[in-house]
């Protein structure tokens, strides 16, 4: 721990409390100003500000101040003696002076020592939580609500901390609450604007994005929450010992690696605090923000909310904002996608006429942007709405195995097959144009582009369904392509005859044994059923042969007429 300023050390050993760090070249380390002429030398029994005695210099090593450890009235406190001229700013000192919140360290008096900046500051006997370790349980019930608490009062109080890590959280002397401590680059902020700030001795393994940009937000110290979190249960950042570029580079893609033995819980909050985008940030019904203090507190009283961001947590409660369409509110992408499916015309209009879009914007750039390539594509290819909305479908649900075609939605396509199986034994022709159409716009062939394109065997199949029924010339031709069309897709090899299901050629040959023992003419008239006079064979029939993989069998029958 030579790179770490240690208070109390004799004291607490392992577990010193961190009040800076020395300047380091590798960026790890909280930089305030570089290592000034040492003040003067204090003598023990010396008194501060009229009243606190000096007990001893703590053995500390620090670029920013000398400590003391000093006592007035049998308490014991810490005297900070800068080594800058200008030490806290004033508005944050002042601001501190007011704040009375064990979360919070108090600044109980402000002076000069040899014409450096002094202040009077808690002493904290057991350390901060630098190199210390929280099991779950710990952090959800003690140290996730002091800063929580602690972050609330001090942006209550317009004041944004700037740097918050573990070296700058203290141990309470119940062993239970935390206090936040170093005020030393925080800022003051009116009316909840968002401050400019240069990155002068922020962490960077602690920064949350739009610190790099020179923003500073209330947000901003949340992240820096999430990211402390990940330390007190792991050991370490999930940036240890990366470059301050590196880190740069790697935070803006929004991926934390979470170790296996993390609890999801965790895992979900930490996600939350360090979100990305804080775009819409004021908007408090947007599910797709930074967790701040209300999200945090829910959190840990166990109340469930959306997990900012896809694919993270718990989306029990909704992956997007409150969409309103048709009469219903839709909080999930994949249910509106769904809806906008079954009700295709009304959903069309929300895509053109960039409804969806801008709704989008708000909370999901990602999809926002695949509404904005739709509707450019449409002012492109005329006549093709249909199609562009169907593919706009599948990327707001990319994991939906849904197959949606105007106005219907399919629990994939076998749900599909089966239906037109059915229809076809009820002899229900009301959707074939439908079908037809499925066919004709090569819809089976898309769907499995998007679904199954490494599914060779399955896309060969759809394509000859689709090249048949174009070859088809007739209405025999175009049927039983529509079972062919049924029986693959539904994977059902039955032939619905004569009021009973067949599932194999032997079964129903059986079936036709039995009638001939049972009566010619009873055999004799499902035999006309069957073939015709022309020697036709029934649709279904022979759609059923060629599924079943007799289509050698029937063209040597074919053979046997012909000769």
């Amino acid at each position: 721990m030579a790179n770490e300023t240690q208070l109390n050390k004799e004291l607490v050993g392992g577990n010193a409390t961190v009040i800076n760090r020395t300047f380091q070249q590798n960026g790890s380390a909280t930089v305030i100003n570089p290592i000034a002429a040492c003040t003067s030398e204090l003598s023990a029994g010396q008194v501060l500000c009229g009243k606190y005695s000096v007990v001893k210099k703590m053995d500390i090593v620090t670029g920013e101040a000398d400590l003391y450890l000093v006592e007035y009235n049998n308490v014991q406190y810490v005297a900070k003696i800068y080594r800058r001229k200008v030490a806290i700013k004033p508005e944050i000192s002042q601001k501190l002076m007011n704040i009375k919140s064990k979360y919070v360290a108090a600044i109980y008096e402000t002076g000069e020592v040899n014409g450096f900046p002094m202040e009077i500051i808690p002493y904290y006997r057991y350390g901060s939580l630098q190199g210390r370790k929280y099991t779950y349980e710990q952090l959800k019930k003690d140290v996730i609500p002091s800063l929580n608490e602690g972050l609330k009062v001090l942006h209550d109080n317009g004041i944004l901390h700037k740097d918050l890590k573990p070296s700058n959280i203290m141990v309470g002397d119940n062993l239970k609450d935390v206090a936040i401590i170093d005020f030393g680059i925080s800022s003051a902020r009116e009316d909840n604007n968002t401050i400019i700030v240069t990155k002068t001795g922020m962490t960077p393994e602690y920064s949350a994005p739009e610190t790099f940009r020179n923003l500073f937000l209330e947000e901003s110290d949340y992240y820096s929450l999430g990211i402390t979190l990940y330390e007190l249960f792991c050991g370490y950042t999930p940036y240890n010992n990366m470059e301050q570029e590196a880190i740069e580079q790697y935070i803006s893609v929004q991926r934390i690696p979470f170790p296996d033995d993390m609890p999801e819980d965790l895992q979900n909050l930490i996600a939350a605090c360090t979100y990305y985008d804080i775009t819409n940030r004021k908007n408090k019904s947007n599910p797709n923000r930074r967790w701040t203090y209300e999200e945090v507190k829910k959190w840990y009283n166990g109340i469930k909310q959306v997990i900012p961001g896809e694919g993270i947590g718990n989306t029990e409660v909704g992956d997007m904002n409150p969409y309103k369409f048709m009469g219903e509110t839709y909080v999930e992408v994949a249910e509106l996608t769904k809806a906008l499916a079954l009700n295709w015309n009304e959903g069309k209009k929300q895509l053109f006429r960039g409804i969806l879009s801008g709704f989008f914007k708000g909370c999901n750039p990602e999809l926002a942007g695949f509404c904005i390539d739709a509707e450019e594509e449409a002012t492109r290819v005329n006549g093709r709405d249909d199609m562009i909305f169907w593919k706009l479908l599948y990327k707001l649900s990319p994991n939906t195995t849904d197959f949606y075609w105007k106005g219907r939605a399919y629990q994939g396509l076998p749900a599909l097959g089966r239906e037109i199986l059915e229809k076809l034994w009820k002899t229900d022709t009301s959707n074939d144009t439908y079908y037809y159409e499925i066919l004709e716009e090569k819809m089976l062939s898309n769907y499995v582009a998007i679904k199954a394109d490494k599914n060779k065997a399955l896309a060969d199949a759809v394509k000859g369904l689709e090249d048949g029924h174009k070859m088809a010339d007739t209405g025999r031709a175009k049927k039983k392509n529509l079972y062919l069309m049924a029986y693959m897709l539904s994977g059902q090899k039955l032939m619905h005859f004569d009021g009973k299901d067949f599932r194999t050629v032997g079964e129903f040959a059986d079936y036709m044994k039995e009638l001939l023992d049972e009566s010619y003419e009873k055999f004799e008239a499902v035999c006309h059923k069957l073939i015709d006079y022309e020697d036709n064979l029934d649709v279904q029939f022979e759609s059923w042969l060629l599924a079943l993989g007799k289509k050698k069998e029937l063209n040597s029958w074919r053979e046997g007429l012909r000769n």
